[in-house]
Order: C-alpha cells, then structure tokens, then sequence
C-alpha cells in the first residue's frame, strides 16, 4: 500500500508547494522526489489490449520545503500529536512526499519539536517555531534549497 489515510490540519501540503508556486515560511525538512502516483485501473481496449489509465508523474522541479504546520493536527483535535508520515497533503503532493528518505527528515523534526513541546510544556501548535529551526539547522537539518552554481 503506497498510500492511505492523511491528517488535514491547518496547512495542507499541495501540488503549489512541490513545484514551489508556494513556500512554506516554516520549514522542518526538503522533499526532492517528483510527483508520482501509478495506475488507476487496467481496462482492455477494443483490440484485446490490456491498458493502463490514470498514471500521473509530474517532475523537473528543485527540491521544496515541507511546512511544519502540515504534521501538526487542528488544536481543536488534538494538542500532543505529531504526524511526519501521514501528514496533511492532497493526493498529487503526497506522491512526492511519500519517500522513505523524506519521512527519515520528518521524524527527525517531529522528534526534536515533541522535545521541545515537553521542555516548554506547551502544545506542539504553540512551539517556538525559530527556537525549533535553530536547532533543526544546528543538527545538520537542510531546510532550505540553495541552487548549486554551475560547473566551470
């Protein structure tokens, strides 16, 4: 199973996001894998032909940074929960997201703002946010894309 259910908090990651038409201003990690989602259903054609329908690839952008709101549940549902695998992202964002190494990042930033929710004793929706991406960056986290200049 490639995909199941997704929260929906607050900010949903999309397809805006991936091909960086929106920025997340609070950063916990980069995803860097095209949009991807396999075949619907197979039918047969009228010549006998099996045939696929419904396959989406999107690619060629740089790598984008994934919203920290967008682990966090609704405060209304929930205040000590953080979610770095089924976070909330439509279907088209989430076949870019969905990548083992992307979800390595998103527990490593879920870990450090469950600590950092404990130390304040505040609600992972009320963390210091720039305390959160200090010590995100200082632990090696890359949370923003810097284009490589070019080879001479």
């Amino acid at each position: 199973v490639r995909e199941a259910r997704r929260m929906v908090a607050d900010t949903v990651m999309t397809q805006h996001h991936c091909q960086g038409r929106e920025v997340a201003d609070d950063p916990i990690g980069l995803a860097a894998y095209g949009m991807d989602s396999h075949n619907v259903q197979r039918y047969v054609d009228a010549e006998g032909h099996a045939r696929n329908e419904g396959d989406v690839e999107v690619g060629g952008f740089q790598p984008y940074p994934i919203s920290y709101r967008a682990m966090t549940p609704k405060a209304r549902e929930c205040t000590n929960l953080l979610v770095p695998v089924c976070l909330s992202a439509s279907h088209i964002a989430f076949g870019s997201i969905r990548m083992e190494p992307v979800f390595m990042v998103l527990g490593q930033s879920a870990a450090t703002a469950a600590v950092q929710a404990i130390e304040q004793d505040v609600p992972v929706q009320r963390i210091d946010y720039p305390r959160l991406r200090q010590r995100l960056e200082a632990d090696g986290q890359v949370l923003a894309w810097k284009k490589p200049a070019a080879a001479n």
